[in-house]
């Protein structure tokens, strides 16, 4: 016969120990959080962590996130404010790019929001403009504070979203190269869309025009225009050409001011600068920046007041047509 197992009743009372204990603590503390569920909320607070560009009006984005969801402070528990959608009501607004909401253990809810930073201002063929930024988004302007920075005119706008959105990222590229470069990024003012899809480039300081072609071989491209700068333009004169094409492989065609004649009055042109940094093969030049980029600035601005009469609101993108329509930005 098999030897009947003994049951130890120690065991038995630390079980029967171990499961009242661990039920009292989950009552208690499901208790405390439906305690700790009804306080109310002490303060909200809203933080913007690139508050540097202040693209946002923080005034509205508070009456959007809070005073319109019926939070109040001093009043509102916790269990009424439902922190996911406060999230996702931030993320509709075009300029906001992530968010953030917690409740902390002083009983304060904090807003966390980043802002897109735009890379260029686009003016589209029909007359309406917006910036860009690097993910390809479409931004309305801001009416709290003026942003300058490249601009792209005549953007064809297509019916197709998809070549829209291809033709952004091509601007966007190009953008791009052009910012990270010391030189460039002083040097070009603007860029336009002509033909088929084709870049023109305006620089801030010569008289010349640059068709830059499409996206293909871009570095080539520039490198072959810096040597055109350093090798003929600082030889010749800067104001010698009107047109410089780069459109086609391994070669740039040079289209000559006609008439053309030396300044006799005044041989020392504001280019001379410019010949000394491209002569000494040295671009990145804190005094040549600054030079450019004040020509910049003031070509930008004259370009923004001329055609914001012409601006309008957007049809793009969906998603963000809400927050278009309350201003909550």
């Amino acid at each position: 016969m098999d030897k009947k197992r003994k049951i130890s009743v120690r065991k038995v009372l630390r079980l029967a120990v171990t499961v009242v204990a661990t039920t009292a603590c989950l009552v208690a503390s499901l208790g405390a959080a439906r305690v700790q569920r009804q306080k109310p909320l002490r303060k909200a607070i809203l933080h913007v962590r690139n508050d540097q560009y202040q693209f946002l009006n923080k005034q509205r984005l508070w009456n959007n996130l809070v005073t319109r969801q019926g939070i109040t402070e001093g009043v509102t528990s916790f269990a009424d404010i439902d922190l996911n959608r406060i999230e996702r009501r931030a993320l509709l607004n075009p300029w906001i790019c992530a968010s953030e909401a917690y409740i902390d253990n002083q009983g304060d809810m904090h807003l966390f929001v980043t802002q897109r930073i735009p890379v260029a201002r686009i003016f589209y063929d029909n007359g309406t403009s917006f910036y860009i930024d690097k993910d390809l988004n479409l931004l309305p302007l801001s009416d709290v504070a003026p942003f300058y920075t490249l601009v792209v005119s005549n953007v064809p706008y297509f019916a197709d979203n998809e070549r829209n959105k291809d033709l952004r990222a091509k601007i966007v590229r190009l953008i791009k190269y052009v910012e990270k470069d010391t030189f460039w990024s002083a040097q070009i003012a603007q860029i336009s869309i002509v033909g088929d899809q084709q870049f023109e480039l305006t620089p801030v300081l010569g008289t010349h025009r640059i068709l830059f072609g499409d996206t293909t071989d871009m570095e080539v491209k520039f490198n072959h225009l810096f040597a055109f700068y350093k090798n003929v333009l600082n030889r010749i004169g800067w104001d010698r050409y009107e047109l410089i094409d780069l459109r086609f492989r391994e070669q740039i065609i040079a289209s000559p001011t006609i008439p053309w004649e030396a300044d006799i009055k005044n041989p020392i042109s504001n280019m001379d600068w410019v010949k000394t940094i491209v002569g000494s093969g040295i671009r990145d030049t804190s005094a040549m920046a600054r030079v450019i980029r004040e020509n910049k600035k003031k070509a930008a601005q004259k370009t923004a007041k001329a055609k914001e009469a012409k601006t309008k609101l957007p049809h793009e993108p969906k998603a963000n047509s809400a927050s278009l329509e309350d201003k909550n930005y």
